[in-house]
């Protein structure tokens, strides 16, 4: 994944290889073309003196300190690209739809966007990834250098009906959507040819309809006790344990027909944004706006456990049917800090929502730990072994930081450490009525902090496995952010890497074009090149040029 640490070969190296190159001419005589001895000496002579004094300019430039030959800031092979997902940029100018994903139904819900639960946005007004992504692929190999390409794949399109009662991956096949596969199969085969490496998101987000039905799904816990157990409906997603065998089946599933296309599987995509943005919708105060929309705790920790336990299942499976590979998942993190330093209730909160959302899921993935009652301790039970060590690196998403007010007590019983309220939206344009951001924001109204990314990056290297930066970038329809956005955030990965050993093995721009930005639909420009909708043509922002240079050089500007 990561080549050997070298330093780029000097002018001095360059310059003295071509004077040992010469050499040999005037060593073994004066060529026969001179006519005179007198001459050819004097020719040698010369030739030789120009070679000694080339060979001392070379011992002079070797000598000279590192700031005249700069070395690298990050290592020869290290993985630079950008990341996209399925939902978010497949479709564009109302083709290539997939109306069978919950994401589909909750964006196009009409009580969601009349209570502004959505933008009322339409994801198939997207970018057209499916049509153009031989553009994207171009853009990225060649206008920008990369040599690593995040996608994911649509669960949706590839088994577009249920798969429950089906075994074994022969059956599978017959139910799958085959030429959905056939079209990965040639993107995945385009990205590899371009020289990049394709890194494959299994899960980002989006469920089938028929796992899930979003709609369904918020009247049952709408109203429901908020402390109570959610009641049992079809189609839960991942409340549900049925998603977690279903999820097997179909990662094995793709690493069995595109495991040849692929060594870099990510089983979910932010398992930590998906349960509390999805279960912790408290009005007026925390609204993530995800399919449900509910506000249940035990809810939301049984949606954890279930896709801690999914990421476990599938991890096996692809290791099983692609044994080659290297498997992990992503994981969202926020730079938690108190509200107020000197405050011992916000210190104490920002530690425990630094557990709760940073730490929580990782536990379970890589030590298996699974701490069902939320309650910092590993009670008797709770280490599951066949849990434990599924995933072969960690990819970390970070894009702001969260000020953390503790609070005298949980706002649940049954999340004895949910003591704690994060500030980590501020007033944006989208977000006119938030709170003025205390230092800088973006438009999102996310506030910039790089050393947040240093911060977490440590937390993840402390698990032991390689860290991918798989997600990191800002949201800048103007471009007058996001130089200094990707600078200050790179120059936080390298000292995190030279400074805290942390093993950090790549780096991915959010994102390449600007997408669908879920429940925030088009408002959210998060990318290295914009589209017009009507043509799907990409203009370069001028930042591009930037993480372009960064990318070809492994320097930093």
């Amino acid at each position: 994944m990561r080549g050997e640490r070298q330093g780029p070969v000097s002018e001095g190296d360059r310059n003295g290889k071509a004077a040992r190159q010469r050499m040999p001419d005037c060593a073994v005589g004066a060529p026969e073309t001179v006519p005179h001895a007198f001459v050819a000496r004097f020719v040698c002579s010369a030739r030789l003196a120009a070679v000694v004094a080339l060979s001392a300019v070379s011992a002079l430039m070797l000598a000279v300190p590192a700031f005249a030959v700069r070395q690298r800031d990050f290592p020869a092979g290290f993985q630079w690209g950008t990341a996209i997902a399925g939902f978010q940029a497949e479709y564009g100018q109302g083709k290539n739809l997939d109306t069978g994903s919950d994401w589909w139904l909750w964006s196009h819900d009409a009580d969601n966007v009349a209570n502004d639960i959505v933008s009322g946005d339409l994801p198939e007004n997207g970018p057209g990834f499916l049509d153009r992504h031989r553009t994207d692929i171009k853009l990225a190999s060649q206008k920008l250098g990369l040599n690593a390409f995040r996608m994911s794949i649509e669960w949706s399109r590839v088994f577009p009906r249920s798969t429950e009662g089906v075994k074994g991956l022969r059956a599978l096949d017959k139910v799958a959507n085959r030429g959905a596969i056939r079209r990965y199969r040639g993107i995945l085969r385009k990205i590899r040819r371009s020289g990049m490496t394709p890194w494959v998101t299994i899960n980002h987000y989006s469920l089938p309809s028929w796992i899930h039905d979003p709609i369904a799904a918020r009247n049952a816990l709408n109203g429901h006790p908020v402390n109570d157990e959610p009641p049992v409906f079809d189609r839960a997603g991942w409340l549900s344990r049925t998603t977690v065998g279903e999820f097997r089946k179909y990662a094995e599933y793709l690493a069995w027909k595109l495991g040849d296309e692929v060594d870099r599987w990510i089983t979910l995509n932010e398992p930590m944004v998906v349960a509390v943005n999805g279960y912790v919708n408290i009005p007026a105060l925390a609204q993530g706006n995800f399919p449900p929309g509910a506000w249940t705790y035990p809810g939301v920790v049984d949606v954890i456990v279930n896709m801690a336990d999914a990421n476990a299942a599938a991890y096996k499976a692809v290791k099983r049917r692609d044994r080659g590979s290297r498997v992990g998942f992503v994981h969202n993190m926020v730079a938690f800090t108190p509200a107020d330093p000197s405050k011992e209730l916000d210190r104490q909160g920002s530690e425990h929502a630094e557990y709760v959302f940073d730490r929580l899921f990782m536990n379970a993935a890589i030590r298996g730990v699974r701490d069902v009652d939320v309650d910092g301790e590993v009670d008797p039970g709770e280490r599951r072994r066949k849990s434990a060590n599924s995933a072969d690196f960690v990819g970390l998403n970070y894009y702001f930081r969260g000020r953390v007010a503790g609070l005298a007590g949980p706002l649940s019983p049954g999340i004895p450490l949910f003591d704690f309220f994060p500030s980590t939206v501020y007033e944006s344009p989208s977000n006119p009525g938030g709170a003025p951001c205390p230092s800088t924001c973006t438009e999102f109204g996310w506030e910039i902090y790089p050393q947040g990314l240093r911060d977490v990056l440590g937390i993840a290297g402390s698990y032991g496995l390689p860290v991918i930066v798989t997600e990191n970038g800002i949201s800048d329809s103007n471009d007058d952010q996001r130089a200094a956005y990707l600078t200050s955030h790179l120059r936080a990965m390298r000292q995190a890497m030279r400074k805290d050993d942390v093993d950090v093995r790549g780096y991915f721009h959010w994102s390449l074009v600007d997408n669908f930005e879920w429940a925030e639909g088009y408002r959210q420009r998060f990318g290295l090149f914009s589209y017009d909708p009507a043509s799907l043509k990409r203009t370069m922002r001028p930042s591009a040029r930037l993480y372009a240079k960064v990318a070809r050089s492994g320097r930093l500007p």
